[in-house]
């Protein structure tokens, strides 16, 4: 899976994760694979975000709002957050992942524990009950592939879309083919989670989405012989593919995601 794809829909890139990794071996330098793992979890689970992680200990003001969710400082001079797309939803999202990780390596030693589990797949077929599908089709397989990296560029701000209409999504990068279109095509589904009964009027989304999409002589050119079409479906309607037998959630008990820390936690991020 691309970081590229992954930074786009609101998740950490490679930089970002790259910077966390380092701040635990930092922190750590002597211990065993294992330990940096747990210990990984251990501190990001219970960041407190309005702090940025920081390599060096730099000042530095966190003035970029596309930053702030989560603000990592790259390790330069002057010191510069890294760039993200994150939203509320992706935010909440990556700190359930990083609580799922501690519950799971918190206490290796008292279960059987395996490193697979950190690995499964998410059972997105099973999670959401509805799903934003996201269909492009083009007349070859260049065009697709130039027109998939157009409307991608754009995803942010679908996202974005969906949040103001109190709509969160799980954006899943995987991508399907729908068989049943003779063209040349891609297939998205984003997981929806409703904030409140607002109803999500998908020919309004992509109306509106279709306009920032074309919104230059670039993508004008490029929605000439490409098609975009947004829908709702359901959860029975997903393609097999999506659906698997992951044990993601049969190792965990209940857990909720806050920024108060465990004591311990806190004498480790010092």
């Amino acid at each position: 899976m691309s970081y590229a794809i992954l930074q786009l829909l609101g998740f950490f890139a490679g930089i970002h994760l790259a910077i966390l990794a380092a701040y635990v071996c930092q922190r750590f330098p002597n211990a065993t694979a294992n330990g940096l793992f747990t210990m990984f979890f251990e501190i990001f689970a219970h960041w407190p975000w309005h702090i940025p992680v920081d390599l060096h200990g730099q000042q530095t003001n966190c003035t970029r709002s596309d930053g702030c969710l989560m603000p990592i400082v790259m390790p330069c001079s002057p010191p510069e957050l890294c760039a993200s797309n994150m939203t509320e939803g992706t935010f909440r999202k990556i700190r359930e992942e990083l609580m799922r990780g501690y519950v799971l390596t918190k206490d290796l030693g008292s279960h059987d524990f395996e490193w697979a589990w950190i690995f499964e797949p998410f059972p997105y077929s099973t999670t959401y009950e509805q799903f934003l599908r996201i269909a492009l089709c083009a007349p070859t397989s260049e065009e697709l592939h130039d027109w998939t990296g157009w409307v991608k560029s754009r995803f942010p701000y679908l996202i974005l879309k969906l949040e103001d209409n109190g709509i969160e999504c799980d954006p899943n990068s995987s991508q399907e083919v729908d068989h049943t279109v003779i063209k040349p095509n891609i297939v998205y589904h984003w997981g929806l989670i409703p904030q409140s009964d607002t109803l999500l009027d998908s020919s309004s989304l992509k109306e509106d989405f279709m306009k920032y999409v074309i919104n230059d002589v670039y993508g004008k050119v490029k929605c000439t012989n490409s098609e975009l079409t947004l829908s709702i479906v359901g959860a029975s309607e997903l393609p097999k593919s999506m659906y698997n037998d992951s044990f993601y959630s049969r190792h965990l008990h209940q857990y909720g995601v806050g920024y108060q820390a465990a004591d311990d936690c806190w004498s480790t991020i010092g």
